[in-house]
């Protein structure tokens, strides 16, 4: 079955200029569809066998998503093939962005403006535009998506992991990272933001450290001074007795009272006694900069969906940023942050913002927003440039990472700035071929009381794109091999070795994949010396084991 789009190209005097196609033929199942083999006339559009979607899946070709201006309305699929043409005057420049995008996904017929289109693995925003003398006359934006993960909420939960763990090198300060942040908007596009306000805004996210801090305010024990008749003051000091007796001012005669303790008291103030007395009052006061902070990080996610509703006109995403709106609105009213003042500086160095529960959550999504992808490192400039994201890139970095943070905490080490980032020229990359060590003790994995020994010592290394061959201490039995990711551990005088390469694919029961995959696991068990396992590490929950 056929499926395409039409896009009627015209310029802002409604004048035409052509006429796009984008077709595929697709055999599967398409739901929803309300054209079935005929044709449905929109605005500037025609579509054929082209479902109008609410909800859209991740596997039909071509979708329409209904109402939505941002995301944009015309959705395909990376990795799929598609027909492209266009009719119309040939000495207009067609297809500028397409062309001029890294690894261009349009392959143009000789003498032609028809062709193919494959974005492999890039998802993301696109446009297909018009251009004349330079002059652009014509931009239709469309919408890549992932056939291989949850687009609308894993993607965005990938960028926040790299983020919040990109952003956690920031407490080191005195590495290159440090001095590499760039906070311009260079690189940042507003899709991304919304994909992060979606991923902010989760349950478990914003709305669970707003709910904890709402009970939990960190506050500082402050000491005050209030003058109160001398009759209700109940902590008075020496120094408080020193400073009212050195104002006659506040100072009155009394006479003989009947009062038997009084009295005593009259007798050695010569039968004087204060009116009032300054007493001093401890209050816990939450005017704190980690407050402040915690306060304008909510004011700027405020100010930045105001920025997002101006863009849009209608759809899903301007009633998630209402929605989003009215919920800060909701935070914002609580009466507490009228005692709170305005942030005089960010205080990134405060142990209680990098260290205390909530405040912790606070600075990572702040940091998120402003410093997330806007690291220096040569890998993330060129793999998330502009409106395209190379997929497979980013879960290669977030499995790394996830690995990173899965022995660390097992062996409770600290990963550290130099264990996987290089400074060269001024740019920071990740280091290939790295080795991160960690060391652990069997008896602190035990729940017995076995002693601790250095018998039980265990040397755990986790291996970046590290090369295996003939010629190097690291040795492959055969031709060169580099795993994405290697586990060289030794224990009792032994060593052991667990590779995993990471693999962003589709379909995991296509078995011309799969099978490539398996033969080169059992390459790496064959040739590489200690080797005991290797592992795919495909999107996904399932498990499965291939002797």
């Amino acid at each position: 079955m056929e499926q395409y789009i039409k896009i009627n190209a015209i310029d802002n005097e409604s004048n035409q200029l052509g006429t796009f196609k984008i077709s595929k033929e697709y055999d599967g199942y398409i739901p929803s569809i309300e054209n079935f083999n005929k044709e449905i006339i929109l605005e500037n559009l025609i579509l054929y066998n082209v479902p109008i979607v609410e909800y859209f899946d991740n596997k039909t070709p071509i979708q329409y998503y209904k109402n939505d201006s941002f995301n944009a309305n015309i959705l395909l699929l990376e990795e799929y093939e598609y027909t492209i043409e266009f009719e119309g005057d040939l000495n207009l420049d067609v297809y500028e962005s397409l062309k001029n995008s890294k690894n261009s996904p349009l392959k143009l017929l000789s003498n032609t403006n028809s062709g193919f289109l494959n974005f492999g693995s890039y998802v993301g925003k696109t446009f297909i535009d018009i251009y004349k003398d330079e002059g652009l006359l014509f931009k239709c934006p469309i919408e890549v998506r992932s056939r291989k993960i949850n687009y609308a909420k894993d993607y965005a939960t990938m960028i926040g992991d790299l983020s919040r763990f990109s952003s956690g090198l920031i407490y080191e300060l005195n590495s290159p990272v440090y001095q590499s942040l760039e906070v311009s908007d260079i690189n940042k596009t507003p899709y991304e933001d919304f994909m992060l306000l979606e991923y902010l805004f989760e349950d478990e996210n914003l709305p669970s450290t707003v709910e904890y801090l709402s009970r939990n305010l960190y506050t500082l024990l402050e000491e005050s001074r209030e003058e109160v008749p001398s009759s209700l003051a109940s902590n008075i000091g020496p120094n408080e007795l020193v400073e009212v007796f050195s104002n006659s001012d506040n100072l009155e005669r009394y006479d003989g009272l009947d009062n038997g303790h009084l009295d005593s008291v009259l007798s050695r103030t010569k039968g004087y006694l204060p009116l009032k007395i300054n007493e001093i009052k401890y209050v816990d006061n939450i005017d704190t900069p980690e407050n402040r902070f915690y306060k304008n990080f909510l004011l700027y996610i405020d100010d930045l969906i105001d920025d997002l509703i101006k863009r849009i006109d209608e759809g899903y995403s301007l009633d998630k940023l209402h929605e989003y709106k009215e919920t800060l609105s909701y935070y914002l009213s609580s009466r507490y942050f009228l005692d709170i003042s305005p942030m005089d500086y960010p205080p990134l160095n405060s142990q209680v913002l990098q260290k205390k529960e909530g405040y912790r959550d606070i600075l990572e999504y702040y940091l998120l927003f402003e410093f997330g992808f806007k690291l220096n490192w040569n890998q993330v400039v060129d793999d998330f440039r502009g409106y395209e994201k190379k997929v497979y890139r980013l879960y290669e970095y977030w499995c790394y990472f996830e690995l990173l943070d899965i022995v660390g905490e097992l062996t409770d080490t600290e990963i550290r700035f130099d264990d996987l980032f290089i400074e060269e020229n001024l740019n920071i990359s990740l280091r290939e071929g790295a080795i991160k060590r960690f060391d652990l003790n069997l008896s602190d994995l035990l729940d017995n009381d076995l002693p601790s020994s250095d018998d039980l010592d265990i040397r755990i290394d986790l291996m970046y794109n590290k090369t295996f061959n003939k010629d190097m201490a690291f040795h492959s039995y055969s031709v060169a091999l580099r795993p994405d990711y290697t586990l060289s551990i030794e224990f009792g005088g032994n060593a052991y070795r667990i590779h995993f390469d990471a693999k962003y694919k589709l379909n995991i029961n296509d078995e011309s994949f799969k099978n490539d995959d398996i033969v080169k696991m059992h390459s790496y068990k064959d040739a590489i010396g200690d080797t005991i396992a290797a592992y795919v590490l495909y999107p996904g929950d399932r498990k499965e084991i291939f002797l």
